[in-house]
């Protein structure tokens, strides 16, 4: 998975409240695929967004110059940079695939977990995992949270996932109570 911002993906304003949930059912290592995270990056403001692309989902009416038909042929979802001008200027790392070929480079650090471990990703935290080199699986369990309504937090109509019928996503809860139990041999990072 090249290196991303979940918020890039799962965007709500007025600011970034999405949550990932990584929890590894097996030992996550270096030769099967674990994650990597740049330090600090969750402090940066979220670049691109992926939205919904309109030329799509509203297509234009046909006209003389199309002879009535699209040949364009627009994709469903397209990347588009973030509007604010601070968010296209954060540092000196620019996402991209050279990051995923050498991401130590990219300042990025490697999080081995074992089996159970759940690690929580701040929706502007630059990650990504390396293809696995090994003969054993890596399989996870992702879950992705973001605040609503109740909390003052808008989901993005140009975000790619959208609730059938223009309806809001459904709430798991009116409110929610947190345990935090550590699992047995698993590391604790509070933070990146």
């Amino acid at each position: 998975v090249t290196p991303h911002q979940d918020s890039t993906f799962l965007y709500t304003t007025p600011r970034v409240t999405c949550l990932g949930l990584w929890l590894a059912l097996e030992d996550a290592t270096l030769d099967n695929g674990c994650l990597w995270a740049r330090p600090g990056s969750h402090k940066e403001p979220v670049r691109k967004k992926f939205v919904r692309n309109k030329a799509y989902f509203e297509p234009a009416e046909p006209n003389e110059s199309t002879n009535g038909t699209d040949s364009s042929n627009p994709s469903m979802m397209k990347f588009i940079d973030h509007e604010d001008e601070a968010a296209r200027v954060v540092s000196d790392y620019d996402s991209g695939a050279d990051a995923a070929a050498d991401p130590e480079a990219h300042g990025f650090v490697p999080l081995p977990v074992k089996a159970g471990s759940l690690v929580a990703i701040h929706g502007s935290l630059d990650h990504l995992s390396l293809p696995n080199t090994s003969p054993k699986s890596r399989h996870t369990f992702q879950l992705h949270l973001v605040e609503g309504r109740d909390a003052g937090v808008t989901w993005s109509a140009g975000n790619w996932l959208q609730y059938s019928s223009g309806e809001p996503f459904p709430m798991l809860a009116k409110s929610a109570e947190f345990v935090y139990a550590p699992v047995e041999g698993a590391s604790s990072r509070a933070e990146l």
